[in-house]
Parts: structure tokens; C-alpha cells; sequence
């Protein structure tokens, strides 16, 4: 059998072709899903030191004590807005919709998760250009 079919239907089949299709279509879901994880990941790790940046101005010298106070505003305001898109990230439809696949798949197989490795891959931190696919209109 080759790798592309799917066991129990007859190879040249509607049936199998629509399998197929299923299952190539379950596969890419899931590989956007972990580029979408994999940048979530990635902004919680940049806001590890959102305090350190946002405090950041009040050790620097300034000219007045008005530039003093920009600059510290500045870095709030940047750091509130890292937060911000980090929280509406995570709390998107598409987050939404990841972490209820892996609920259910963790009910379905709760041992069969294997836990990740950042060693498994070694470029973890590169994000790749995601293409965005229209989902099919309901008939």
C-alpha cells in the first residue's frame, strides 16, 4: 500500500480520494496550528523581559525631567501593547480552536502525546510564512 492511501479503501475510489484529500487537509490544520503555537510561544518568551524593557528608561540620563517622563511613557505604552496582542493572540478564534483539538486528542489518547523537545528541532525560533487558507462555505 502506498503511503498516501488510506487503509480499507479501495485504491482509485471516490472514497479514497476523498480520504485522502481528509487527510491531507487534517495535516496542514494541524501544521498551522503549530506555527500559530510555535509564534504564541515566541511572544510569551519576548515578554519575559517586558519588565526589564519598560523599566529600562528610568536608568537612563535625560536631558530634562520632562524627556525623563516621555521616555518612561513610551516604554509603558509599548510594553502594554506587546501584552496587549500577546493576550488577543492567545485568546483568538484560531487559539480557541487549537486548544479544544488538543483537549479532545488528550481525552481520546491521554498517554499518546508525546512531550516536545526544543532539541527536536533545532529552528524552532524561525518562523515560517503561514498561508492563510479559506475555509469551505458551509452549503
Amino acid at each position: 500500500m502506498a503511503n498516501n492511501q488510506v487503509p480499507g479503501a479501495a485504491p482509485g475510489t471516490g472514497a479514497a480520494a476523498a480520504a485522502n484529500k481528509d487527510i491531507i487537509d487534517d495535516e496542514e490544520r494541524l501544521e498551522d496550528g503549530m506555527e500559530h503555537l510555535k509564534e504564541l510561544h515566541l511572544q510569551i518568551r519576548q515578554l519575559r523581559s517586558a519588565i526589564p524593557r519598560m523599566l529600562s528608561p528610568l536608568y537612563a540620563k535625560h536631558a530634562s525631567p520632562e524627556a525623563y517622563f516621555a521616555a518612561f511613557n513610551q516604554s509603558v505604552a509599548n510594553t502594554q501593547k506587546e501584552v496587549q496582542d500577546f493576550k488577543q493572540a492567545l485568546t483568538s478564534e484560531e487559539s480557541t480552536k487549537i486548544f479544544k483539538h488538543a483537549a479532545a486528542s488528550r481525552r481520546a489518547r491521554p498517554g499518546g502525546i508525546k512531550p516536545w523537545r526544543y532539541s527536536d528541532d533545532p529552528e524552532w525560533t524561525t518562523l515560517k510564512k503561514r498561508v492563510k487558507r479559506e475555509e469551505p462555505s458551509a452549503k
